[in-house]
């Protein structure tokens, strides 16, 4: 998504967030405060059976790491805020797996006390990304899952995962990035991915509830908000620096 892109040209983090920074971040916790509006409607979760609540568990972490990014980010500690993108994916695809595919005994193996023997034992039962993929995929085909939650989350790996890994592992995009320097431009876009995963998160929720009001709700706001969400490095600098640079 952003390798074919020169970033050295663009600005690069220093002691002062500039203006283009704060008018995005600005919009940005203005659309996740309006999603959070949205999911607070949820009533207790002690009202939900097991798979159900551990899918707003689950859903919950995913917008936390969310949220954090954003936090990050403010206070300049990029490497940080990129690295939790790829937490936040694999808590919604899980959220998303447990709600429509998992068995019921995988389910329950969460409800169990937490010791060290019960956790390995259930997250034994979980596969990795790829399959859960694969089952979601199988599952849009016969209609159980909404076939373009699926698409967009398959994207998302497929454009975002194996830069989020250096991060995490401290390969060599995070070296580089602490080394010469993180243009503002791609902070920006990892919080627009982490917002695009926040729509998707709270789509799943509603699903959850089976609110058709909440749906178009979030539709809409994503439309009124378009601004905080994926977008390629020369729309954010055409957007919020008013400069064309490719």
């Amino acid at each position: 998504m952003i390798s074919c892109i020169d970033l050295n040209k663009y600005p690069k983090r220093d002691n002062a967030l500039s203006a283009a920074f704060k008018n995005f971040y600005s919009q940005s916790i203005d659309f996740r405060n309006s999603l959070l509006s949205e999911t607070n409607k949820i009533s207790d979760i002690d009202s939900f059976n097991n798979r159900e609540a551990a899918t707003l568990i689950l859903a919950d972490i995913s917008s936390e790491h969310g949220l954090s990014v954003h936090l990050l980010a403010k206070e300049r500690c990029n490497i940080s805020a990129s690295s939790l993108l790829r937490l936040q994916f694999e808590s919604l695809i899980r959220a998303q797996w447990i709600y429509w595919v998992a068995k019921d005994d995988v389910v329950e193996r969460f409800y169990k006390p937490l010791t060290q023997q019960n956790a390995s034992q259930a997250e034994k039962r979980i596969p990795t990304i790829n399959v859960i993929l694969e089952d979601l995929d199988n599952a849009a085909r016969e209609g159980v899952v909404p076939q373009r939650a699926v698409q967009l989350m398959r994207e998302f790996k497929e454009l975002t995962m194996k830069t989020a890994n250096s991060y995490v592992h401290t390969g060599m995009h995070a070296f580089s990035r602490k080394k010469d320097g993180f243009p503002e431009p791609l902070i920006i876009q990892i919080m627009q991915n982490s917002n695009g995963l926040e729509a998707l998160n709270v789509m799943l929720l509603a699903t959850v509830i089976n609110s058709a009001d909440m749906i178009q709700k979030v539709v809409a706001l994503q439309y009124l908000y378009m601004d905080s969400l994926p977008m390629h490095i020369p729309e954010i600098m055409n957007r919020f620096y008013s400069t064309r640079q490719v």
